[in-house]
């Protein structure tokens, strides 16, 4: 069979190929396409035509095409779907082709001014109160700690072992506003934003190398799940397909896998945290106490002001700016961190194994974000940082206050919290009745009222702590029933004890004594980067 030329041209929405004395007219081509790619098709020999549709990855279309082709043009089967293998071809390098252009014009180089800016912000000595800082002035007020960590995260995609978050609280308690203070720090097209998706859609994401991922609060089904856990664990995308083979004519299971370096965070509104995605993240709760309440009211009025309209502006384009560039500037540089042998950790749970792993990675991105305060040192050509003890203050901080209230306890942070809020309430109600504690009787709706709180809410975190034995029903609960709940006791609920893992303080002590240096490097930065 004789080799023809193949030769293209675009004509308004057509694809049209001339490969000897046959035309192919093809509409439909898609700008993104991976497994599939579902066609129209026109071919001519200059005098007859024949039209049809179908998906041009099949083998099995392709064959039935070319046959039909056939009866009208009286032209060889095999040349025909030889074609076809020809033109796939040639829009498969055109599409790949394109997300190279893409990728390289989504990279441009950062001029002076924002390379000043960005080198600037990753030298700060308060770098991480200056995440703060800047973040409020974003709008996004209180959540200290919640900021630095979800910064982490998001920065931590550009490593090879990112981190995930877990973010738990009630509707309109300002979560989203939080992810979207973070996101709007990024690079647009290092972030992927998802509220809800289809059992594949997460299988045809054009990439997914070291993306921060956004996950909405809404339900997903468990093969999307699945998928998340897959992304999270194993750092890839895999599934079956069935295919015909060329050669044989057989159906034949092929493998696809798509690397999927991914940070994520993920929300949800239930209080609940499921357990296959929980043991993979660090959980956290939204700040939902009235300090926070009237934090944000004091924002809110201040945002209606002129000097919001005017002064604030520009500083929220120079802070976003300057962040942006900060990005740019990491490099996924080795983290080395040599007295993590010292730290001790809570081995009563199982999760404990998981959860601390996760401290050492914190420590680790946290080295990673102030690579630029640090002296780069190589061993047999190869480069790398070292954490030290300000690395280990951030980190432990964020751990011990931030996150292992949440993760290390049975009770979830928010039911525990609306536990000691319904304890105090008791306490003051049954000394203005004069009663015993266990004596007083309340309702939820008591409870909503008094506290200001949510229905959906209490009623979630009060069935909570009626299974852990810290409220009792003591009437009602029947159809057409209200139900009364009084507390199990008056003592609080329990934390767990961290005190094992070692303060910065005398982490510092033990290493000295150990080996007789401090945990302080001493290095001044380095601009070699």
């Amino acid at each position: 069979m004789p080799e023809y030329v193949l030769e293209h041209k675009k004509e308004g929405i057509f694809d049209i190929f001339s490969i000897g004395d046959l035309s192919y007219r093809i509409g439909g081509v898609k700008p993104l396409f991976v497994t599939s790619l579902r066609v129209n098709i026109r071919i001519s020999n200059g005098t007859q035509y024949y039209y049809d549709g179908f998906d041009l990855y099949l083998a099995k279309s392709r064959t039935a095409f070319s046959q039909a082709a056939n009866r009208v043009l009286d032209t060889e089967p095999e040349r025909i779907e030889a074609d076809m293998l020809r033109i796939l071809e040639f829009l498969e390098s055109e599409r790949d082709a394109a997300l190279a252009a893409s990728e390289y014009s989504n990279k441009k180089e950062l001029n002076k001014a924002e390379r000043d800016a960005g080198m600037e912000l990753l030298m700060d000595p308060s770098l991480f109160t200056r995440i703060v800082d800047d973040m409020s002035a974003l709008g996004c007020v209180g959540e200290d700690i919640n900021k630095q960590l979800l910064y982490l995260c998001a920065i931590s995609r550009k490593r090879d072992k990112p981190i995930h978050v877990l973010l738990l609280s009630q509707s309109t308690s300002g979560k989203n506003y939080l992810v979207d203070s973070i996101r709007c720090l990024l690079p647009e097209d290092e972030v992927i934003m998802l509220t809800s998706l289809s059992d594949q859609a997460l299988n045809y994401l054009p990439d997914l190398k070291h993306k921060f991922l956004v996950l909405g609060t809404t339900g997903h089904s468990p093969t999307v799940e699945q998928q998340i856990r897959e992304m999270l664990y194993n750092k890839e995308l895999s599934r079956l397909v069935v295919e015909k083979d060329n050669d044989t004519g057989r159906m034949v299971s092929r493998m696809i896998k798509i690397p999927a370096i991914v940070s994520c965070v993920m929300g949800s509104s239930s209080g609940k945290m499921k357990t296959e995605n929980a043991k993979r993240c660090f959980v956290i709760h939204a700040d939902e106490s009235r300090e926070q309440t009237k934090r944000i009211h004091e924002y809110q009025r201040k945002r209606k002001s002129s000097e919001y309209l005017v002064v604030h502006k520009k500083e929220i384009e120079t802070i976003i700016s300057s962040h942006k560039a900060a990005q740019k500037l990491l490099q996924n540089i080795p983290v080395v961190n040599d007295f993590a042998i010292h730290i001790d950790f809570p081995a009563l749970r199982m999760r404990s194994r998981g959860d601390h792993e996760r401290f050492l990675d914190l420590i680790d991105c946290v080295c990673f974000l102030r690579q630029y305060q640090k002296e780069e040192q190589k061993d047999n050509d190869i480069s790398f940082i070292h954490c030290d003890l300000e690395d280990y203050r951030i980190a432990y901080r964020i751990m011990v206050e931030g996150v292992l209230n949440s993760t290390m306890e049975d009770l979830p942070k928010g039911a525990r919290l609306l536990y000691e809020q319904i304890a105090e309430w008791v306490n003051i109600e049954a000394k203005a009745k004069k009663i015993k504690i266990a004596e007083l009787r309340f309702t939820q709706r008591q409870i909503r009222e008094s506290l200001g709180l949510a229905h959906s809410w209490v009623k979630s975190m009060i069935r909570l702590l009626v299974d852990y034995e810290y409220l009792v029903i003591v009437a009602g609960g029947e159809a057409r029933s209200k139900t009364w709940y009084s507390l199990n006791s008056d003592e609080g609920s329990q934390q767990s004890n961290l005190s094992t893992i070692p303060s910065p303080e005398k982490l510092n002590e033990y290493i000295k004594q150990k080996t007789g240096q401090t945990g302080k490097t001493g290095q001044k930065p380095s601009l070699k980067h």
